[in-house]
């Protein structure tokens, strides 16, 4: 058979699964990346220091900011389902220099996301076997549990997928049990108060300063959007997949802070006070069954992990495809996984774990670092992904989802950058900027050099996997 045109060429590599993903399995992998019992246990009590028990408003303008974000995506992903992702989606749209380097970046935010993942699944198991008298370093289930869940990754997504999203439900029958019972017996009844501008602390500031934290829950939505050439039907089930995350979320978000608010009794003081209100609660409403709440968190992070490497894995090894890195990051193994991608991604975070929580006075400081880091460099690609929406050729957007939500979404996104990245901020925060600085240039210098010597590279991005997976036979190394 012959190909005239570059894009129904199919790649070298692709990614052909025995079974392929329903779904609600790619809204379950989407779902555990985002990891709602780790978020509400180290995202919320942040956001509520910053806008108390006005939060839940500041959730739900940071989803708005999100689904926005989200449209931009599936405005693509309807059309070009590819495990490129947003990635592709900004090559077809910028070109071969803007794509590579925007690949190069990515990857590098990647590294940071996962190893803030492995070093929290480390820390947390540490700090929850201890309760019960068994002490070991975070180190030792860090390198441990980032090996077998790299190993679950490698042999099937199939397998992965299910793991992850069985984590999901443990966490959330638990979250949604202790909400529950603590919306049946408030200490001081229900109230509106929580969704009143006016209860935002120091108002617009205080939102300003919550957005960013707010935003930083929902990271993890694209998922199902790197995983389009192994889903059914991707050019209707990512986008499905992408939006109903994003709606889910936001309810669970919402329904759970305003729980903990009132079991807080709505009193801002003691609110911010509890350095995990959600797990305080957990201790006051079950008793001796609060240790739910522990094994909710590691089931959490375990299926957060495992999401985070199927889709970050699958961006690495499109852009490995289209030749913007080395070819080898596109070695297929005999289950049809991305495995030199996921090894690359697996060993790097496994190493930067053990750096940055060395370097950092706990484990939960590292943490916090290679979060911040890694998802600075998410943000400014999310901001790409709206303006792409606006360049891109489409004549099947009117002049409101062509331009306005792509601004909107810009604009929704430049201020948790804004947060980040301005002056005057605490050693070593002060420094993130500069790193990611840094990244950027060195990725602008690497694609215009790749170009240069690779002229065809422009055409190639956009080319592999335009048609779902399945529509031509698998020609994959093994490995």
């Amino acid at each position: 058979m012959g190909y005239s045109d570059k894009e129904t060429a199919p790649p070298a590599s692709q990614l052909v699964p025995k079974r392929k993903l329903t779904l609600v399995d790619a809204i379950g992998s989407t779902l555990a990346q985002m990891a709602p019992a780790a978020a509400i246990y180290y995202g919320l009590p942040v956001i509520f220091i910053a806008t108390g028990i006005g939060s839940p408003l500041t959730l739900l303008l940071s989803a708005v900011a999100i689904i926005i974000v989200g449209l931009s995506l599936t405005r693509f992903s309807a059309k070009h389902p590819s495990s490129g992702s947003m990635i592709k989606y900004i090559g077809m749209s910028f070109g071969g220099v803007t794509g590579t380097a925007s690949s190069i970046v990515f990857i590098a935010g990647t590294v940071f996301l996962a190893a803030s993942a492995f070093i929290e699944l480390g820390g947390w198991t540490a700090d929850s076997l201890a309760l019960y008298g068994i002490h070991i370093h975070w180190a030792i289930p860090t390198v441990v549990l980032g090996v077998l869940i790299w190993g679950l990754t490698v042999i099937g997504i199939d397998r992965s997928t299910k793991i992850a999203s069985i984590a999901l439900i443990i966490e959330v029958l638990v979250l949604l049990g202790v909400t529950i019972y603590i919306l049946l017996d408030p200490p001081n009844g229900l109230s509106a108060k929580p969704f009143v501008p006016s209860s935002v602390t120091d108002g617009l500031a205080g939102i300003g300063l919550g957005f960013p934290l707010a935003i930083y829950l929902f990271i993890g939505f694209e998922n199902s959007a790197a995983l389009a050439e192994e889903t059914q039907n991707p050019k209707r089930n990512t986008k499905r997949a992408v939006l109903i995350s994003i709606a889910i979320m936001t309810v669970f978000y919402l329904l759970v802070s305003y729980a903990v608010i009132a079991g807080f009794g709505n009193n801002n003081e003691e609110l911010v006070a509890s350095s995990n209100p959600f797990m305080v609660l957990a201790d006051r409403y079950l008793g001796d069954f609060s240790f739910l709440a522990v094994i909710a968190g590691f089931t959490s992070i375990v299926g957060m992990t495992i999401a985070c490497l199927n889709g970050f894995s699958r961006v690495a090894f499109n852009s490995a495809r289209e030749g913007l890195i080395p070819s080898k990051i596109s070695l297929v193994s005999k289950w049809q996984t991305p495995a030199s991608a996921l090894s690359l991604l697996s060993g790097l975070g496994i190493v930067f774990a053990l750096l940055f929580g060395f370097a950092g006075d706990t484990w939960v400081t590292g943490f916090g670092y290679l979060g911040t880091i890694g998802t600075i460099p998410l943000l400014l690609i999310y901001a790409l992904l709206n303006i792409a929406v606006m360049v891109y050729p489409n004549d099947d957007l009117n002049f409101f989802q062509r331009y306005v939500l792509p601004a909107l979404g810009v604009i929704s996104i430049a201020l948790p950058i804004w947060a980040m990245i301005q002056p005057g901020q605490p050693k070593p925060v002060s420094f993130f900027p500069w790193i990611i600085f840094g990244i950027v240039v060195i990725s602008l210098i690497y694609a215009w050099l790749k170009i240069k010597r690779d002229p065809s590279l422009p055409s190639r991005i956009g080319a592999a996997a335009a048609e779902p997976a399945g529509e031509y036979e698998a020609n994959a190394s093994s490995l």
